[in-house]
């Protein structure tokens, strides 16, 4: 583990310091090991897990995404006040038990182009280029971490910062807000809704669902998008953060010192943007056995 790994590494340092003319002798006679993983297994799992918390987050973008491309590019009204006709206004609140505010109704409808546009600059992109950011940066935090105890706790914490936002907006945001989402009414983009099928149409539709041999519709999507972001997400992490060994496979690049304490924001936002190292790299890798990087 990375405790074991550290406290060997100072006790080498610590007799070098104390034996500097015997430094030689001390890299040579003692080695404190690798840095490495106790469970492969362990640590696809809780990646897989990270990636499955922060698909919600990426569906809700797609939502938005969704309704500015469905709704129409015009101005129409989101609310509406709708009174049964069926009998008097008084009546139907005495029957429904309703108030004036249970006549109010809010739906999704007509936007502006310009509207849709300022949603896209603003809302959409900006919330892709964080999700993208914030889960390379959890499955890079993921796949540094070795201790299995410290990898389910790394995850637990990941998941738990992610719920934030929704944590907030529970908490601070107006009551009226809540009752114009609980009350919101579904958008459907298609106008021929099954309510509004016919007989012979329902049949129809019934009878070429059963001629398919696979009905996609049944496969869990969010499953199959989850595991292939966690292959992409993990073969990032490889061809960054990794180079090919000697003897084959792969092994992590040379690390250095960084020549700040301070994370620049940059770095989060712009995966091209690297914090100042020190020239000297502080690990490099070494073949079994011998001092040959």
């Amino acid at each position: 583990s990375y405790d074991t790994w550290a406290t060997r590494t100072f006790v080498r340092d610590s007799l070098k310091m104390l034996f500097p003319e015997k430094a030689d002798d001390i890299d040579r006679n003692i080695d404190p090991g690798e840095y490495g993983l106790e469970n492969k297994w362990c640590r696809l799992v809780c990646v897989f897990v990270f990636m499955m918390s922060v698909l919600s987050d990426l569906r809700s973008t797609l939502d938005i995404v969704w309704i500015c491309l469905y709704v129409p590019s015009e101005a129409e009204p989101w609310l509406e006040y709708r009174v049964p006709t069926w009998d008097s206004k008084e009546n139907v609140k005495q029957v429904l038990d309703a108030s004036e505010l249970d006549f109010v109704k809010f739906k999704l409808a007509g936007m502006p182009l310009s509207w849709k546009i300022m949603n896209c600059v603003l809302i959409i992109v900006p919330k892709l280029w964080l999700w993208r950011m914030t889960a390379r940066g959890g499955v890079t935090f993921l796949m540094e971490t070795a201790g299995i105890e410290d990898l389910i706790i790394n995850v637990t914490a990941l998941t738990f910062i992610l719920n934030l936002d929704e944590m907030i907006f529970d908490l601070f945001s107006h009551k009226v807000v809540h009752h114009i989402l609980e009350k919101m009414e579904p958008f459907q983009c298609d106008e021929d809704s099954p309510e509004d099928q016919t007989c012979d149409e329902a049949f129809k539709a019934l009878r070429r669902d059963r001629k398919r041999v696979c009905n996609l519709w049944l496969f869990p999507r969010r499953l199959l998008l989850a595991m292939i972001l966690t292959v992409v997400f993990l073969w990032e992490y490889y061809a960054v953060h990794c180079t090919t060994s000697p003897i084959g496979g792969t092994v992590s690049q040379s690390v250095s010192l960084p020549t700040s304490e301070l994370y620049p924001v940059l770095s989060f936002l712009f995966s091209w943007y690297k914090p100042g190292e020190e020239p000297t790299p502080y690990w490099t890798f070494k073949m079994p056995g011998s001092d040959i990087n």
